[in-house]
């Protein structure tokens, strides 16, 4: 009787135990079943590109380079009936090609002054410098493609973290070439890339504009001075240095911008 009694708690016990773990195993089931698609959000760049497709003149948008290339652009013809020539804004890294602190400004100034103005949308995923690079200069490659049969001047403008790479492409590529240069508040990851860019800067033969603003980080201005200390030993006069005065958001101060730019191109000839 007592054996029969323990044979009857233990197939008891086991039909529970077996219940449970079927239950647990359905409800993990169920909740791998249930558990929601993780969507991984889409570059910045992607967002910028889709935004200025979207809302844009269609007319401005140009998407160019080829399917593994391919790259949007922001462009204006000139408004004056001279062609003076052609303009390349490249806006730091992480923003819009019609980011409303200067570059926007500058494409509608610039091509008041008879220059034909493509903005690049910029590179906003974390790649190596490497492929940053190569990237910089399939752009620079087929922007220059573009111009090939137009004449004027070649003005090539960067800002932030692109100043340094963009300057490396043109110091490995002879076939791209520019007639001028402007830096809008350069700055480097390391002290290292900061002297590399010194360097580099005045192996270039086109006139270089180094502007930074009043209101930048203490890192952007001690660069900027860094690079008049060296420019004022080797006594160059391609180079010239200018601190923007003023708040970057204030129209005020980009439309100083753009004539500070303009200034210097009547110095060097160009009107």
């Amino acid at each position: 009787m007592l054996k029969a009694l323990v044979l009857l708690l233990l197939s008891t016990l086991s039909l529970q135990i077996y219940a449970e773990e079927n239950n647990a195993e359905e409800n993990e089931n169920k909740n791998e079943t249930n558990k929601p698609t993780i969507a991984f959000p889409i570059s910045q760049q992607r967002v910028f590109d889709q935004d200025l497709t979207k809302y844009s003149n269609a007319s401005e948008v140009a998407w160019l380079g080829d399917k593994e290339d391919r790259f949007l652009t922001l462009w204006l013809e000139q408004t004056t009936a001279k062609v003076t020539g052609t303009s390349w804004i490249f806006a730091d890294t992480y923003t819009s090609a019609n980011n409303p602190n200067i570059i926007q400004t500058l494409r509608y100034q610039l091509s008041d002054r008879g220059l034909h103005t493509y903005s690049i949308s910029p590179l906003s995923q974390t790649l190596k410098s490497e492929q940053a690079e190569q990237r910089l200069q399939a752009q620079l490659l087929t922007l220059q493609d573009k111009i090939v049969s137009k004449s004027g001047k070649r003005l090539l403008i960067i800002q932030g973290a692109n100043c340094q790479a963009m300057i490396n492409v043109l110091i490995k590529n002879k076939d791209v070439y520019v007639d001028a240069i402007v830096l809008l508040s350069a700055h480097s990851a390391t002290p290292t890339l900061a002297s590399q860019l010194i360097s580099q800067m005045h192996q270039l033969k086109a006139p270089i504009l180094d502007l930074y603003a009043q209101t930048d980080s203490l890192a952007i201005i001690n660069e900027a001075k860094l690079r008049r200390i060296a420019a004022k030993r080797i006594n160059t006069d391609k180079y010239r240095q200018t601190e923007v005065i003023g708040l970057q958001g204030q129209v005020e101060t980009q439309i100083a911008t753009s004539q500070i730019i303009y200034g210097w191109l009547v110095k060097l000839g160009w009107y």
